[in-house]
Formats: C-alpha cells, structure tokens, sequence
C-alpha cells in the first residue's frame, strides 16, 4: 500500500478542492441564468425595511450585524468552557478563578456590545 506524508495529503487533497471549487464556480458563472430586475436587487434585511439598495450593502452589510456574530461566537465559547469545567474532575480554585475571569470578560464584551448596540444596529 503506497503511504504518502500528512502534510503531502493535505495539500494534495486542497489542492483538489479548491481545482472543483474554481471550476464549479467558472461552469456556473457561464451557464446560469442572468435575469436582473428589481426584485433581485433589493437586499433581505430579515423583515426589516431595506434602507439602501443591494449594491451599497456589502461593506454595510458586514459590519451591521458583525456584532451579533460576535456575541454570538463569545457566548458559544463561553458554553463550552462551563461544559468543560463542569466535567471536570479536579474542582479546585485555580479552576474556579479561570472560569470566573472568563465569565467577567464576556460579561464585559457583552455589556460593551449593548451599549454600542444602537450605533450597529440603524
């Protein structure tokens, strides 16, 4: 059985990757339909008004809920290090002090980003 190197592997199977994906993306550029109209341009604002058209929205777009994927991605790991701590076997201060300095920056963050919130967030 022939054994190529892991990090031979890895480059061999993105390189792979990344050929379908160009080509993928180039077949569906030349052969998919290119109807405009009006209905298209208008951006989804998740049922709020749109207040800009669809063309002026993707620098806007990205920074106007970026704050809620922050949160989002802070509380996420915020779950998974009182996961693991819970499951812990050793209970011990050290252990108690990381977590409550963990639980006090992302309160923090948190708290920032309510205060903030009306400047993302039109």
């Amino acid at each position: 059985m022939l054994y190529i190197g892991d990090h031979v592997a890895f480059w061999l199977f993105t390189s792979i990757e990344i050929g379908f994906l160009t080509i993928a993306i180039i077949i569906s550029k030349l052969i998919g339909p290119k109807k405009p109209n009006t209905t298209k341009k208008t951006i989804y604002e998740c049922g709020q008004t749109p207040f800009s058209p669809a063309s002026e929205f993707r620098i806007l777009g990205i920074t106007r809920y970026f704050g809620y994927a922050v949160v989002f991605f802070a509380l996420d790991a915020f779950a998974w290090v009182i996961l693991t701590a819970a499951f812990s076997i050793s209970f011990d201060v050290k252990m108690i002090a990381t977590v409550a300095f963990y639980t006090f920056i992302v309160l923090i963050g948190i708290g920032y980003f309510l205060v903030e919130q009306k400047k993302l967030v039109r």
